[in-house]
């Protein structure tokens, strides 16, 4: 997936994709399964990045509290996606004002889904919560059903992105 012009917003960042586990109905149909870890790729960088797991290991842990689909108190802990995006070199805080406030990250999981952020919301410079690339539920990894990784937006009403 890449921007062209005729996607264009007067957009041109970053593009993450989290190159997560296929889900057991995925994984029976795939030939090679997918390496867990994160890539990142977009016009403000010269390369496409991919951090494995033992480099996500080494940016600082954070920890967010937020009900599950369910409604039920789950505490989540993983790496802010701002910290994966400075960690591969994409340019945020004083340089994200003016034309970057309309830049966006589009997360994309390997079982197709996407989620669009706003840099904006990523940048502590500009939100008051941080978002999270959870690998953790209450202390425990995630099932293998359900991919190494999840996006968890504190402050958000429902869990959708």
């Amino acid at each position: 997936m890449s921007l062209t012009p005729a996607s264009s917003w007067p957009i041109r960042f970053c593009l993450l994709y989290l190159a997560a586990l296929l889900s057991v109905a995925l994984a029976a149909k795939a030939q090679t399964p997918t390496v867990a870890g994160v890539q990142v790729s977009g016009v403000g960088l010269a390369k496409t990045v991919r951090i494995n797991p033992a480099e996500l290991a080494k940016l600082p842990r954070r920890q967010v509290a937020r009900p599950d689909h369910g409604g039920k108190p789950r505490t989540y802990s993983g790496v802010a996606l701002y910290d994966v995006l400075t960690a591969v070199g994409a340019e945020l805080g004083s340089k994200l004002p003016g034309k970057g406030m309309a830049h966006y990250l589009l997360a994309s999981a390997a079982d197709g889904y996407h989620a669009v952020f706003a840099l904006a919301e990523l940048d502590p410079g500009f939100a008051t919560h941080t978002i999270v690339l959870a690998d953790r539920c209450d202390g425990q990894p995630r099932p293998a059903t359900a991919g190494p990784y999840q996006i968890i937006v504190p402050d958000e009403k429902k869990m959708g992105r």
